[in-house]
């Protein structure tokens, strides 16, 4: 096998991987949100924090019931957070 497909076979995850950030990255300076209309909520006392402060990306994301594992700094442990839609939140495009 020639050398340069070698290389191709090798090299195409990372090519992947970077191109996905780099559009990501794009997605995020033209929108200046990562998670516009996105919130976590903790599962236990209810507190809630902007999805974008928390670093979470969600661009054009929908989903029902997602929750993930996380530390809670109003519980001071780990607890089950709700990543859901913020109320009253409007699409830019509607």
């Amino acid at each position: 096998m020639h050398w340069a497909v070698q290389m191709l076979l090798v090299l195409w995850p990372f090519f992947l991987i970077v191109g996905v950030f780099l559009c990501l990255h794009l997605i995020t300076m033209c929108t200046g949100n990562s998670a516009p209309g996105w919130q976590l909520r903790c599962t236990e006392c209810d507190r809630t924090r902007d999805a974008d402060e928390a670093g979470v990306t969600r661009i054009g994301a929908a989903s029902i019931g997602k929750v993930t594992f996380g530390y809670c700094s109003e519980c001071q442990g780990f607890r089950w957070i709700a990543i859901e839609r913020k109320p009253n939140f409007e699409h830019a495009s509607e």
